[in-house]
C-alpha cells in the first residue's frame, strides 16, 4: 500500500512542499489513478499536462505523464505556460477529458502542487474527485519507473488563445500607452509575449525571465512588499499603468500611475463597470471578502450583485448552474468569465484594464468608490496543524464579536458551498464562512 501525505489534498487542488510532501513517487502515482477517477464519462483518454517554472516541475511533470500513460491515457503536453491554457485547452470543444497543471500558484518556490479540470473547464476539487483520487492512490503497490521523460510537446494554443480573448473582450486601443509588466520570474510573461504584438504596445518587463526560485521576490502579489519594485518603477517610467502576475499567472494585480495599488475589491468594482456599461442587466458575483466600498458603489447605482463564497472551485460551481451568471470576483485576484468557462483568466482581466485604462475610466472608478473605507495592508495568518479546530475558533471568534457588537444590519454565513442571507447566531455553529455588516464597519 502507498504511503501518501493526505495533508497535501486541499479542498480545491494538491498542493505542498517539494520533495517531502510530493515527489516524483507521489506525481506518478497520481498519473495514474487520475485518468480512472476523474474524467467525466468513463476512464480519461485524453489528459493535457502543462506546468509553470518552479524547479521540481519538469520533473513531476514527466513523472505524472509517465503515470497517466500506465493507466491507458494519451497525454498531450503542453509544456511551459500559464494555468489559464490548460484551461482554455479543457474548456474547449473537443478538447481532453481532463486537463492537469504542475503548478503551486503564489506560494513559495519549495512548493508544488496539482490543479485538476475535466473536459469543459470544470474545476476537480475534494468533493468531486480528489479525495477519491487520494484513497486510489493508498491503494496502489506499484513502484515510479526508473527514468520518466518529459512529454513530447504536442499542443501550442498561444495564439488562439490570445485570439479568443481578443474576440471576447475586444482590441483595447493603446497606442503610445506606456505600461510596466512584473511577471515575477513565473509564466506572466508568456502572456505578454503574443499580447505585445498583437496591440503594438511593448511593455517596460520585469522578471520576464521564467525561474522557479523566484528570485526577484516572492510570487506573491496580493502581499503589498512584493508589489514595491512595480510601483517605484511606475513612477520612475512615468507610466500609466503597471500589472503583475503571480507565479502561474491566474492572478493579476494593478497598479496605476500615481502608485495606488488597485486592491482586489476595487478590481472587481472595474470589471463589472466595463461588464456592465455593455449590459447593463447582466448577472454578476462577488465573494463574500469583497470590501463594503464595492459592494456600496453597486448599490448606489442600482446593482445587486450576488455574494458567494469564497474558493475558485465553489464559485465557478456556483456560476456554472446560474445561466445567467456572466463574471464573478474574489478580492484574493481571480477574476471569472462564464464565455471562458467559468474559469479566472488573467489575460482577459487584463484586456478589459487596458480598454479601461485607455478610456480614462480605470481611476476615475477606483477613485469613486464610496468611503472612507480602510483594510490593513497586511492581515493576520495564524497556522493550525488541524483544519478542523481553524474552523472552531473562527466560529468562536465570530461569536465573540457579535457578542460585543449585537446589532449588526446584517449577518451573512456560508453553508454548503452556498451564502444564506439574514443569517442567526445559531447559524453560525455550522457555517464555513461568517461575515457580519454595521452602519459603518463590517468583518
Amino acid at each position: 500500500m502507498a504511503q501518501v501525505d493526505r495533508t497535501v489534498f486541499k479542498s480545491y487542488d494538491i498542493r505542498g512542499t517539494y520533495p517531502d510532501q510530493l515527489d516524483e513517487r507521489f506525481a506518478y502515482l497520481l498519473g495514474r489513478a487520475l485518468p480512472l477517477v476523474c474524467a467525466r464519462d468513463g476512464p480519461a483518454r485524453r489528459i493535457a499536462v502543462g506546468h509553470d517554472a518552479r524547479l521540481s516541475s519538469p520533473s513531476l511533470y514527466a513523472a505524472l505523464a509517465a503515470g497517466c500513460r500506465e493507466a491507458g491515457a494519451d497525454v498531450e503536453g503542453m509544456g511551459l505556460c500559464p494555468t489559464e491554457l490548460v484551461y482554455y485547452i479543457a474548456g474547449s470543444a473537443g478538447g481532453p477529458d481532463l486537463g492537469v497543471m504542475i503548478t503551486a500558484s503564489h506560494n513559495p518556490p519549495e512548493y508544488n502542487g496539482f490543479k485538476v479540470v475535466k473536459s469543459g473547464g470544470e474545476p476537480v476539487s475534494g468533493a468531486t474527485g480528489l479525495d477519491a483520487v487520494r484513497q486510489r492512490m493508498e491503494s496502489m503497490t506499484c513502484d515510479i519507473p526508473r527514468e520518466c521523460a518529459e512529454p513530447e510537446t504536442t499542443i501550442a494554443a498561444e495564439g488562439d488563445y490570445l485570439e479568443f480573448a481578443l474576440d471576447l473582450v475586444g482590441v483595447p486601443v493603446v497606442e503610445g500607452m506606456r505600461v510596466v509588466v512584473d511577471a515575477g520570474n513565473g509564466v506572466g510573461g508568456l502572456l505578454w509575449r503574443g499580447l505585445s504584438g498583437r496591440l503594438g504596445l511593448e511593455p517596460v518587463p520585469m522578471n520576464f525571465e521564467p525561474d522557479g526560485r523566484f528570485p526577484a521576490h516572492h510570487p506573491d502579489p496580493s502581499r503589498r512588499e512584493n508589489l514595491e519594485p512595480l510601483v517605484q518603477m511606475v513612477s520612475r517610467q512615468g507610466a500609466e499603468l503597471g500589472f503583475c502576475y503571480d507565479g502561474d499567472a491566474d492572478r493579476a494585480v494593478v497598479v496605476l500611475g500615481a502608485g495606488h495599488v488597485v486592491d482586489g475589491s476595487e478590481m472587481i468594482a472595474c470589471l463589472a463597470h466595463r461588464l456592465l456599461a455593455r449590459d447593463p442587466s447582466l448577472v454578476f458575483g462577488v465573494a463574500q471578502t469583497t470590501s463594503r466600498k464595492t459592494l456600496d458603489y453597486f448599490h448606489g447605482r442600482g446593482a445587486k450583485p450576488v455574494m458567494l463564497p469564497v474558493g475558485h472551485a465553489k464559485i465557478k460551481g456556483l456560476m456554472r448552474a446560474d445561466a445567467q451568471m456572466a463574471f464573478a470576483g474574489e478580492d484574493a485576484g481571480h477574476y471569472y468569465y462564464r464565455d471562458f468557462f467559468c474559469c479566472d483568466s488573467a489575460l482577459i482581466t487584463t484586456l478589459h484594464i487596458l480598454h479601461l485604462a485607455s478610456a480614462g475610466a480605470l481611476a476615475e472608478v477606483v477613485h469613486s468608490l464610496p468611503g472612507p473605507w480602510y483594510r490593513p495592508l497586511k492581515e493576520p495568518a495564524f497556522e493550525f496543524a488541524d483544519q478542523g479546530r481553524a474552523l472552531a475558533v473562527c466560529r468562536d471568534v465570530a461569536l465573540a464579536a457579535l457578542e460585543r457588537h449585537p446589532d449588526p444590519t446584517e449577518i451573512t454565513c456560508e453553508k454548503d458551498a452556498r451564502i444564506l442571507r439574514a443569517c442567526s447566531l445559531p447559524d453560525i455553529q455550522e457555517a464555513d464562512g461568517v461575515r457580519a455588516d454595521y452602519p459603518d464597519w463590517w468583518f
